[in-house]
C-alpha cells in the first residue's frame, strides 16, 4: 500500500519537479548575465560598512590670511565666502552684491573726509602684513641663540584708539599709495561761501562773455591750401614772399569738411589745388568680405587704395587714404573723429560736424546783420547756405505771393569795380562789388533785407530758411523705416501693438501742435502809426 502511494505521488509531482528545474536553470542564467553587466565595484562579495571610507579627498587652494584685524567687523547682512580661486569674497545676502574689498560701516561720518581702514584695500593690507611678518622673522634671527626662549606666548593689549591709528589711512596716505598705481590729474574747482557770491560770479562771467569778440562755433574745422594759376600748388608756395620774380602770392582756398564725404573733399581739393581731376581704378577680389578694391590716380600716379563690400564703400575708403597722404593732418584732426579704419556705413563716408545744439551754432550769426559783407565768407566757413541759396529757398516757399524770376545786370565801373543789380518782383538792389560772384551774394542779402524788414540778424534768416528749418531727406527716410520695421512685429491673428503705440504717439504730437496754435483771445491794438513790422504773416514781394 505504501509503495503504491509513493508511486502515485511521484507520478503526480514529476511535472512540478521539471518546472522547478527549468526555473532554477533560468534563474542561474539570468544571474550570471547580470554579473557580467555590472561594474567591478558591485561584483563579488559585499563589503562591510566598516571597511568603506565615507569621504573623498580633494586639494583646495585658500588664501593664507595674515594680519587679521579683530576690531574690523563685517556690516549687517554681509558674509565672507571663499571663491574657487581661493580669494575671499564678501556677499550681501539681501541684494546679492559681491565685492573683493572688505566692506565697512560708515555711519554718520563724512564720506569725503573719513579715514579709510586698511582692510578695505586688500592688496595694501596683505602687503603690510607680509612686511611685518618679515621684520618679525629678522628680529628672531638677530636674537642671541644662547638665550633661552620663553615657551609662553607673548600677549598683546591694544586699545581701539591704537588700532584705529595703526590700521587707518588718511587722505594723504591713501593718495601716496594710489599714485604709485594710478594716474591722477589736477583740476581747478571753485568753492563759494554763499549762494549770492556764486550768483554774482556767474553774472560777471556771462557779462565778460558778452563783451568778447564773437567767433565761429566750437568744433569748426577749416582746410586752407594755396591755389596757383599754374596748377601746381607746390611750385607756387615756394615763390611766396619773393618779390624778385614779380609774381603775386598765391591765393588760399578755404574749405569746411563738415557734412562732406571724403570723395567730395578729395575732388574739391585736387580740382582747386592741382587743377586736375582724380580718377579711380576698380578691381574685383576673391574675398567674400571685401570683394571690391579702388585705387585713386592723380596725374597717372596711384595714391591711396581702399577695399569694401561695394564699389561705393571702396571708393570712399580710397579717397580717405589719399587725403591722409595729401593732407597728413586729416588722420588726427578729421579722420580720427570717426573711429579709425573699421567704421562702416555712413560713419566711414561722411565727416560729421560736431553739432549737438543748433541754437548754439547759430548764435554766432545773431550778432551779424543781414547786409554785412562778411556773411558769404562766414557761411562758406560754417557750411551754412549762402545768401543767394537762402533767397532761392525763400522764393520757393513763397512762390504764390509774387514772381520767382530773378533778373541780374552788371555794369563796369572805374578802378576795377562792378555795379551789380538784382531785381526780384518789385524789389531792386544795387551793390558795388569786386566781381560778379561777390555781387551776387551781397545783392541777395540786400533783397532779403527788403523782403524781411522786421528781421535784423542773419541768424534769424538761417533759422527761418536754413538747412535746420526743414528735416533732411535722411531724417525723413529714417522715420519711414522705423514705421516699416514695426510691421514685422505683428503676431498671427492679433493686433500689432507696436504700430498702435506708434500711432498713439504721433496723435499725441499732433494734438500738442494743435493746442499750441489755438487762439488765446483777440488783441485789439490801440490807434498807433503803422510800423515796418505790422504785416508779418507773409513776405511782401
Amino acid at each position: 500500500m505504501k509503495v503504491w502511494i509513493l508511486m502515485y505521488l511521484m507520478k503526480k509531482l514529476k511535472p512540478c519537479l521539471k518546472k522547478i528545474m527549468q526555473l532554477q536553470s533560468i534563474f542561474l542564467v539570468k544571474y550570471y548575465m547580470l554579473l557580467l553587466g555590472l561594474p567591478e565595484e558591485f561584483k563579488g562579495k559585499r563589503k562591510d560598512k566598516k571597511d568603506s571610507v565615507p569621504y573623498e579627498e580633494k586639494v583646495k587652494l585658500v588664501l593664507d590670511e595674515i594680519g587679521h584685524n579683530h576690531f574690523d567687523v563685517l556690516p549687517e547682512g554681509w558674509v565672507q565666502v571663499t571663491h574657487n580661486s581661493g580669494m575671499p569674497l564678501y556677499l550681501h545676502k539681501q541684494s546679492r552684491v559681491c565685492t573683493l574689498a572688505k566692506p565697512y560701516f560708515l555711519g554718520p561720518g563724512s564720506v569725503r573726509k573719513h579715514e579709510v581702514p586698511v582692510s578695505a584695500i586688500p592688496c595694501l593690507q596683505y602687503k603690510r602684513a607680509l612686511h611685518e611678518e618679515e621684520e618679525e622673522r629678522k628680529k628672531q634671527k638677530e636674537r642671541d641663540p644662547n638665550t633661552e626662549v620663553c615657551s609662553l606666548p607673548s600677549a598683546k593689549i591694544e586699545t581701539i584708539q591704537e588700532n584705529r591709528a595703526a590700521h587707518s589711512l588718511d587722505s594723504k596716505q591713501l593718495r601716496n599709495y594710489c599714485q604709485s598705481l594710478f594716474r591722477f590729474k589736477a583740476i581747478k574747482v571753485m568753492r563759494f561761501q554763499s549762494w549770492s557770491a556764486r550768483r554774482k560770479f556767474t553774472k560777471n562771467k556771462k557779462h565778460r562773455k558778452q563783451l568778447e569778440r564773437p567767433t565761429l562755433p566750437d568744433g569748426t574745422k577749416l582746410i586752407t591750401f594755396p591755389v596757383s594759376s599754374s596748377g601746381l600748388a607746390g611750385s607756387s608756395s615756394g615763390n611766396v614772399g619773393d618779390d624778385s620774380t614779380g609774381q603775386r602770392p598765391p591765393k588760399h582756398w578755404i574749405m569746411n569738411p563738415s557734412g562732406k564725404s571724403y570723395v567730395c573733399i578729395l575732388h574739391e581739393y585736387v580740382q582747386h589745388a592741382l587743377k586736375k581731376q582724380p580718377t579711380y581704378k576698380f578691381k574685383e577680389l576673391e574675398n567674400a568680405a571685401t570683394p571690391y578694391s579702388a585705387v585713386v590716380c592723380i596725374n597717372d600716379m596711384e595714391y591711396g587704395s581702399g577695399f569694401g563690400s561695394s564699389k561705393k564703400q571702396a571708393k570712399a575708403n580710397a579717397a580717405r587714404k589719399t587725403l591722409e597722404i595729401l593732407i597728413p593732418q586729416m588722420r588726427d584732426k578729421i579722420s580720427g573723429d570717426n573711429g579709425g579704419d573699421t567704421v562702416s556705413g555712413n560713419n566711414s563716408r561722411m565727416i560729421k560736424a560736431s553739432r549737438t545744439n543748433s541754437d548754439a551754432d547759430l548764435s554766432f550769426f545773431d550778432e551779424i546783420s543781414i547786409t554785412d559783407p562778411r556773411v558769404a565768407e562766414f557761411c562758406a566757413k560754417t557750411t551754412e547756405p549762402s545768401p543767394h541759396a537762402i533767397l532761392i529757398t525763400c522764393l520757393q516757399r513763397n512762390y504764390g505771393l509774387g514772381d520767382m524770376h530773378i533778373n541780374y545786370s552788371v555794369n563796369t565801373l572805374k578802378h576795377q569795380r562792378n555795379e551789380f543789380t538784382m531785381r526780384v518782383g518789385k524789389h531792386e538792389a544795387t551793390v558795388v562789388c569786386r566781381n560778379k560772384k561777390d555781387g551776387k551774394q551781397r545783392a541777395a542779402q540786400a533783397i532779403l533785407q527788403l523782403m524781411h524788414p522786421h528781421i535784423q540778424s542773419w541768424g534769424s534768416l538761417l533759422r527761418l530758411y536754413g538747412s535746420r528749418s526743414v528735416k533732411s531727406f535722411k531724417e525723413k527716410k529714417q522715420l519711414e523705416q522705423e514705421i516699416t520695421l514695426l510691421q514685422g512685429k505683428a503676431a498671427v491673428n492679433q493686433p500689432n501693438h507696436a504700430i498702435l503705440s506708434k500711432l498713439r504717439q504721433e496723435m499725441r504730437k499732433l494734438a500738442e501742435q494743435r493746442q499750441a496754435i489755438q487762439p488765446i483771445g483777440k488783441f485789439v491794438p490801440p490807434d498807433l502809426p503803422t510800423g515796418s513790422a505790422a504785416n508779418l504773416n507773409n513776405v511782401d514781394l
